[in-house]
């Protein structure tokens, strides 16, 4: 409910920011202390402040499609024509951009971008890597495929539209987790060409699927954001890895801190090998 309506009903601002009773949502709107806090409540609740035509997007709108591309407290993503003044309310984020009728539909007294809309916003307003792992994302829950997603943007001229076809051009739904697709691009962007999701066999059939492979070279590249995390895997990925490297291929494991924090690193050492097997 809305500050107003609970002053409506005879509950008073103390009542509902000092007595424990209720909880804020986001920036004008409360809801019951007992209440699980989700992203998809806040944007429920971002629908109650919101002007009639503003259209729910981005990471918001496929988090409410089912990919959950938000985190609980990541602002509410919205298209709000004529209405900048709506980015000053914490917890929203907004643009104030023009969208044509058949790009949303009606949604708890709102509306909500359509997939295709949801894409062009993904990838024309976030930096490449996670605009290209969020369009992932939606391939990979087949919501979309890179070519609807990439026809949607011909003869467009939206603000960022430029970006959004850059981005396009590198969608690809096979990665398994938006940390993969983020590897891939950076490799992409690094001038290298990488494949997800290679299969590798030996004399006596299946070894492994390894996340990304420079196939040439024969270096596969294993991302794991909680290496080493618990034994009974450690001991199960280790075993994996030799055997991969028994069938001729160089494994560079990538954890979550090398990819976000050490990548220039990563980079050089990824290079470092593909001359060296040359």
């Amino acid at each position: 409910m809305t500050c107003a309506q609970a002053l409506s009903q005879g509950i008073t601002e103390r009542q509902l920011r000092k007595s424990g009773e209720y909880r804020r949502v986001i920036h004008g709107v409360y809801c019951s202390s007992e209440t699980e806090v989700t992203h998809a409540l806040r944007c429920l609740a971002a629908a109650l402040v919101l002007p009639r035509q503003s259209i729910i997007t981005g990471r918001s709108a496929a988090t409410l499609r089912g990919v959950p591309l938000a985190r609980t407290y990541d602002r509410v993503e919205v298209l709000v024509s004529g209405q900048k003044y709506m980015n000053r309310r914490a917890g929203l984020r907004c643009w104030s951009v023009k969208s044509s009728p058949f790009e949303r539909v009606e949604w708890a007294g709102v509306h909500l971008a359509t997939i295709e809309r949801t894409m062009l916003d993904l990838l024309a307003r976030n930096a490449q890597r996670p605009a290209v792992a969020a369009g992932d994302a939606l391939i990979r829950a087949g919501l979309i495929d890179e070519k609807t997603a990439q026809a949607f943007l011909v003869g467009r001229h939206d603000h960022g539209i430029v970006r959004a076809r850059a981005a396009a051009a590198l969608l690809d739904g096979r990665a398994e987790s938006p940390p993969e697709s983020e590897l891939r691009v950076a490799l992409v962007q690094a001038g290298l060409r990488p494949t997800p999701q290679v299969e590798i066999h030996d004399e006596h059939g299946f070894v492994a699927r390894v996340d990304l492979a420079l196939e040439d070279a024969k270096i596969a590249l294993e991302y794991d954001g909680a290496w080493h995390a618990a034994p009974e895997r450690y001991r199960f990925d280790q075993e994996r890895l030799r055997r991969i490297r028994a069938c001729g291929w160089h494994v560079i494991v990538v954890t979550a801190e090398r990819l976000y924090q050490e990548l220039p690193e990563l980079l050089a050492e990824v290079r470092a090998a593909v001359a060296a097997r040359r």
